[in-house]
């Protein structure tokens, strides 16, 4: 049976302050927006320098490309150790493009920083090294759906302490039509059992059956933040010619002294 299934107090995107940043981390509102994050030519400019680069691509039905080092890739069958080691080479890579355009990280960072009295803002660390954040995406076919919260996803890692998830992305460039993200206000509890991490990608439907949801576009320039550990989703769109989904993001976690860090 499905319990009663929570609700936004507000339904609808706001504007990034520290009411809305606090409502946020506390599930109460669907999604902040921050218009007009970067000028048109600094759009330009990020997304001819994605095309220069080389991007990778994930193993998974829909194709979506991408530069730098994803946590989850580590999930499973792969070392702590060589998670951090291979931390440089990934920045080197998103940093040759952020070189190019500008670096929308850091502006994010010191953005959220304005508006979070609480703690300190900044990539995530612990003893091993810093966290990789800032992933550049190519998402023009979709991305199915799932959830994203640390302590279920990398329990074994210092994010693993968190109490709350969001994600931010900033899009460069917008599909013709589609390319919508939708939320599902179901927060992701899966069953968890000792030494498994939980399969949290296309995740079976009826884990939001019924739950309220919010859709929203990605339009060039801005920065949309949402509660990842919610299930969300990415329809598949049109691309214009030379034009794509094009974004780069992060996770941003709340750790019990309150600062906020981000990782990819």
């Amino acid at each position: 049976m499905i319990t009663a299934r929570p609700k936004w107090t507000r339904h609808a995107e706001f504007e990034l302050n520290r009411e809305t940043l606090a409502a946020l981390l506390a599930d109460e509102i669907p999604a902040i927006r921050i218009r007009n994050f970067a000028t048109p030519e600094e759009c330009a400019a990020f997304a001819a320098a994605v095309r220069r680069a080389e991007l990778e691509y994930y193993s998974v039905e829909r194709r979506i490309g991408y530069i730098g080092l994803a946590q989850y890739q580590y999930r499973w069958n792969r070392t702590k150790e060589e998670f951090f080691a291979d931390v440089p080479a990934a920045n080197a890579k998103r940093d040759a493009v952020l070189r190019e355009s500008f670096d929308a990280l850091q502006r994010l960072i010191d953005l959220l920083a304005q508006h979070y009295p609480d703690g300190r803002v900044g990539v995530a660390e612990e003893a091993l090294g810093q966290y990789f954040a800032g992933i550049i995406r190519f998402a023009s076919e979709g991305v199915d759906l799932h959830a994203d919260f640390a302590p279920f996803n990398s329990p074994d890692y210092a994010i693993g302490a968190i109490d709350a998830q969001l994600g931010w992305n900033f899009y460069a460039e917008e599909l013709v039509s589609g390319g919508e993200t939708t939320i599902h206000h179901a927060p992701w509890t899966p069953e968890m059992k000792p030494g498994e991490i939980p399969q949290s990608y296309n995740l079976p439907r009826d884990i939001v059956a019924d739950a309220e949801t919010f859709t929203f576009s990605a339009n060039a320039g801005d920065v949309v933040i949402f509660n990842t550990r919610n299930p969300h989703e990415i329809a598949g769109g049109v691309a214009a010619p030379g034009r794509d989904r094009i974004s780069i993001g992060s996770f941003i976690g709340r750790m019990p002294n309150r600062d906020l860090v981000l990782w990819a």
